[in-house]
């Protein structure tokens, strides 16, 4: 039977680039382009800060990066399971079958659309409850998550009218859902600031009036972001369709963004995150950017808030894989539908883009190499200096532990560091060094090795390796216990 001991952690902790103490590309927005290179410096970089240097170390141990496109939690395409409730009928719920299949083909997503057509001026019934509460329970099993939104119509024509609900319905259809998204935090990777217009984008209204500019004709959209952020569990997000919309919703001027000293607190600047429907496919991505400073906010504040969505069909020049690879690099891209649009699909697949964008949505973490000193003996010290970078566009959103487990196979010891992995930025490298304390237990002569372990942070899904983040290093990965073994030592 295994053994799970909790040791503690030295307090020696240094995170640092490799030649200045920061990461390699700050985040000062450009209107330069971005080099699709997640290694280049960012050109909005300082001149005097010189390029990383590779290896910024001697490596006692090298890694093989793992090239394959291989699942991880909260990040990549997802596929939509959409719901109508609509003519007095109910939807069909998905299956476990269903949703495992997509594990099986690299997926760690859905996309749950509710359209409460039937339900625009009056309550949920518990059918209805109970059918979401079911189809979220569904994910926990498959081992996936969601986003989550809701919405009224899918249309914006005449005959899709009422493409809302007023706002006091809206609101008791919050309070009615706040016990489910209590519930299902875990499942739940983030929630869109739906229920406003055609396909809850926000815009076709009949009840919250379209081109809001002044406070008052914000202020329907604000009571219901309130509602929202107050029923969606402070771990989670909530998600708006266009940057201007989030400085009218909060009040808030270009100075108010999130910064590093303020990401992934529980303000409401820091909760609202950004989606984008029609992605690299206008000038403007079809309204999207509608002011001089919604691409510079959307920059910075993708750093520590999720950005996705699905692209709209357009023309080459505004989607080859060029102008997509710097827009997903600027814009920390994490989800992508992979049902929209197929033309702009087709033109990364012609372009040669498509898979390695698949594979860098999100996060995609590799160690370069390793140093490890310290006496290593029971009770003592193993020092570690990682080269780590993470290729991916975007960070971790969601609170993540980092654990070190020291195992012989049997008796595992597992270690927390403080170190919080969202600060791992995508298209950035860092250097860092970590000492720990071994467990006395450990048995001098007897071989251990040392894991990195990205388990999700919630009780219910922490020791489902389905969960864990594997790194893409060849040879490292234990899908069994979600381990990833970087180190092989005897303890003196």
């Amino acid at each position: 039977m295994k053994k799970i001991i909790l040791a503690a952690l030295l307090p020696l902790f240094c995170l640092t680039a490799c030649q200045a103490g920061q990461p390699v590309t700050p985040d000062q927005p450009s209107d330069e382009p971005v080099s699709a290179d997640p290694a280049s410096p960012d050109p909005s970089a300082e001149p005097s800060e010189e390029p990383i240097v590779i290896p910024p170390f001697d490596y006692e141990v090298s890694y093989v990066e793992d090239e394959s496109n291989f699942c991880n939690p909260e990040r990549g395409l997802y596929v939509p399971a959409i719901k109508y409730f609509r003519n007095g009928r109910m939807p069909t719920a998905s299956t476990v079958e269903s949703l495992r299949r997509l594990r099986d083909a690299g997926k760690t997503f859905s996309y749950s659309e509710f359209y409460v057509m039937d339900y625009v001026y009056k309550d949920f019934s518990e059918e209805v409850l109970t059918f979401i509460r079911e189809h979220l329970a569904l994910h926990r099993e498959a081992g996936i998550k969601t986003i989550v939104r809701f919405a009224y119509s899918d249309g914006y024509g005449q005959d899709d009218h009422p493409w809302d609900a007023p706002l006091e319905q809206t609101l008791r259809h919050v309070e009615q859902l706040k016990p489910i998204f209590q519930e299902f935090e875990d499942v739940i990777y983030v929630v869109q600031y739906g229920f406003v217009g055609s396909w809850g984008e926000g815009y076709y209204t009949d009840n919250y009036g379209m081109n809001p500019k002044t406070d008052e004709e914000y202020w329907s959209r604000r009571q219901l972001m309130n509602a929202l952020l107050e029923a969606v569990p402070v771990s989670r997000q909530v998600a708006v369709r266009y940057p201007l919309y989030k400085r009218g919703i909060l009040g808030m001027e270009l100075k108010d963004t999130i910064t590093a000293e303020t990401a992934f607190g529980p303000s409401q600047v820091a909760r609202v995150a950004a989606f984008n429907d029609c992605f690299v496919s206008a000038a403007d991505d079809v309204g999207t950017y509608k002011v001089a400073g919604d691409r510079d906010m959307w920059e910075i504040e993708t750093n520590y808030c999720s950005m996705g969505g699905e692209t709209c069909a357009a023309p080459e020049a505004y989607c080859n894989c060029d102008k997509t690879y710097a827009n997903l690099i600027r814009f920390h891209w994490t989800y992508l539908n992979e049902a929209y649009n197929h033309k702009t699909h087709s033109v990364w697949r012609k372009g040669g883009c498509y898979d390695d964008i698949v594979k860098r949505l999100g996060y995609r973490f590799v160690l370069k190499g390793a140093a490890f000193g310290g006496d290593k003996k029971p009770g003592g010290t193993l020092e570690m200096k990682l080269h780590l970078k993470n290729l991916g566009f975007a960070s971790i959103i969601n609170k993540r532990p980092l654990k070190w487990v020291i195992t012989d196979g049997t008796d595992s010891f597992v270690i927390d560091s403080p170190t919080d992995p969202r600060t791992w930025r995508g298209s950035h490298e860092y250097v860092y060094e970590e000492t720990i304390a071994l467990p006395a237990e450990l048995q001098s002569g007897k071989q251990y090795r040392l894991c990195m372990y990205l388990p999700d942070a919630a009780p219910t899904l922490c020791d489902k390796s389905d969960f864990a983040i594997r790194l893409a290093n060849e040879g490292v990965w234990d899908e069994k216990t979600g381990y990833n073994t970087i180190y092989t030592f005897t303890a003196e």
